[in-house]
């Protein structure tokens, strides 16, 4: 095993990384796509020296009071807070990685930016935004009151807040899964055959725009939040619940869309085919 204590701006290019995982508190994580060998550069030290380890093709970059055995995976990023002046570090990490790396990034408050990644990866932080462009595979974010930009996505894109805000702008998704309590879902994105989307929120808004020519199963529910289809649903209002469900297109292999809230207002929107993707404005 490798190991570097890294209290000064440094960078190295390594061989032979096969996963990364960065588990560090403020400043700022940047992923991008290489074809050359991995490099890190860290820098803008605050509170502490940073810990590189390398083995066994894992490229780990946390902090040495934070590398117990699982120790970082029994925490949620916001109990971190007040974990031994925890909330003083920081730290710039720069990376570049093989497209096929799977990436595991946990943070208290430095925001995740990452491209071009086509392996599994997780990003879990607590009020830290996440920027994500270009990304394949399977994807699964989880905040408390952080932010979600995702552009271009591929694969399955999961999500999950306590406030904290989903925004997806394009791409292609076999599975879309947002959950939040007060936080909006909003969505235009293309969906791939059989694909299956479930949005949930309390009191947020969910908007999805989908191709005109999309083909799939609908089912909006709200107890007393407004729905509303751009696509002919059948509606049904009770006292305490609403719905409108139904089918849209008459292609092959359609995909299965809900959406629920309690109080939240639910859109169901339609892009034509010449209309650029763009994340739809929350609270219409």
């Amino acid at each position: 095993m490798a190991r570097w204590t890294i209290d000064q701006p440094t960078t190295r290019t390594l061989d032979g990384i096969v996963a990364l995982r960065v588990r560090v508190v403020g400043g700022i994580v940047n992923i991008l796509p290489t074809d050359d060998p991995v490099t890190f550069e860290i820098a803008d030290i605050v509170g502490g020296p940073v810990q590189v380890t390398q083995e066994a093709g894992i490229l780990a970059i946390t902090y040495e009071d934070l590398t117990g055995s699982g120790l970082m995976d029994r925490l949620r990023p916001i109990q971190l807070s007040g974990y031994r002046d925890v909330a003083r570090r920081s730290a710039t990490v720069n990376l570049r990685v093989p497209r096929d790396c799977p990436v595991e990034v946990t943070t208290l408050s430095a925001p995740v930016v990452a491209a071009g990644l086509a392996a599994k990866t997780q990003i879990r932080t607590a009020t830290g935004d996440v920027t994500l462009d270009g990304v394949g595979g399977e994807v699964d974010v989880t905040t408390a009151s952080g932010n979600a930009a995702v552009r271009d996505a591929g694969g399955g894109l999961r999500f999950g807040s306590v406030s904290g805000q989903l925004g997806v702008a394009g791409g292609r998704l076999s599975d879309l899964a947002g959950k939040t309590a007060s936080g909006g879902l909003l969505a235009d994105v293309d969906l791939a055959p059989s694909a299956r989307v479930r949005l949930a929120s309390i009191s947020g808004e969910v908007a999805l725009r989908l191709p005109a020519e999309t083909s799939a199963g609908v089912e909006l529910r709200s107890a007393t939040g407004r729905l509303d289809s751009a696509f002919t649903l059948d509606r049904r209002d009770a006292r305490g619940r609403s719905r409108l469900g139904g089918k849209i297109g008459s292609g092959i292999d359609p995909a299965d869309v809900s959406a629920t809230t309690v109080s939240g207002r639910v859109s169901l929107l339609r892009r034509e085919s010449d209309a650029p993707a763009a994340i739809p404005g929350g609270n219409r």
